[in-house]
């Protein structure tokens, strides 16, 4: 299975289509935050936290993730090569997870740089106004688990088709549902029960928990029960492919 997982991060750093999407991501981020004026720049805010970020960040993994998966299965449908990985000596679930583990690394890497942010705005503090290390710890792990998820997406996505471009525009609308529609569903319902209904479906309330610094128990069921219910039809959809 990390045989799998060191060809993708491989095949992906092998065009320059890989650095132009983390380029593009990182860069964005940076001038919202610090250039652009407006409502996510850090300079404006008046205070040390990169709560900005966070906000901005699952807007921006939209067009990040499909782009960093939408050709996981769907080149190799498109080249003929899936019948071949299927020959090998891995399981259903080992390939799946190989793909997955593989975006997931892809995600870590387009993260790890913006922990540049947050030292730049502790060199910018007061000396007696202290960084609330452990939000953004939570924080950040609420935004792991959101790309986590979008990636989960993404793979499925491409196993429905060989086209790169439709699975990229497949997984910007699932992850669009799954981010934001079932939040403005819930704002339209009157009655409490299916507000929290809807709200509980959706991942914005369940980020926004995190986000604010506060790591639930059923938050984390979520994120882990809703990525293992997308990476299992995944194997799914790969065991129809296969036997047909």
């Amino acid at each position: 299975m990390w045989a799998l997982v060191k060809r993708e991060w491989f095949v992906f750093f092998s065009t320059p289509l890989g650095y132009l999407t983390l380029g593009i991501f990182l860069s964005l981020s940076t001038l919202f935050l610090w250039f652009l004026d407006s409502d996510f720049n850090l300079l404006n805010a008046g205070f040390a936290d990169l709560n900005a970020f966070f906000v901005l960040a699952p807007w921006l993994f939209l067009f990040l993730v499909p782009a960093l998966c939408m050709r996981s299965f769907s080149d190799e449908i498109r080249l003929g090569t899936l019948e071949l990985l299927l020959t090998k000596p891995l399981s259903l679930w080992q390939i799946v997870l190989g793909k997955y583990f593989a975006n997931l690394l892809l995600l870590l890497a387009a993260l790890l740089p913006t922990l540049f942010y947050f030292l730049a705005l502790k060199t910018l503090q007061w000396e007696d106004t202290p960084l609330d290390w452990g939000s953004a710890f939570a924080s950040y792990l609420g935004l792991f688990w959101v790309g986590a998820t979008f990636a989960s997406l993404g793979l499925f996505s491409s196993l429905i088709t060989k086209n790169q471009v439709t699975a990229f525009l497949l997984t910007l609308m699932l992850c669009f549902v799954q981010f934001y529609v079932w939040k403005a569903i819930a704002d339209l319902m009157q009655h409490e029960a299916f507000y929290r209904f809807f709200n509980h479906i959706g991942m914005f309330e369940h980020y926004l928990s995190l986000r604010q610094g506060v790591i639930a128990l059923d938050d984390v069921i979520y994120f882990l029960g809703l990525n293992y219910i997308l990476l299992y039809l995944t194997t799914l959809r790969l065991n129809r492919i296969q036997n047909h």
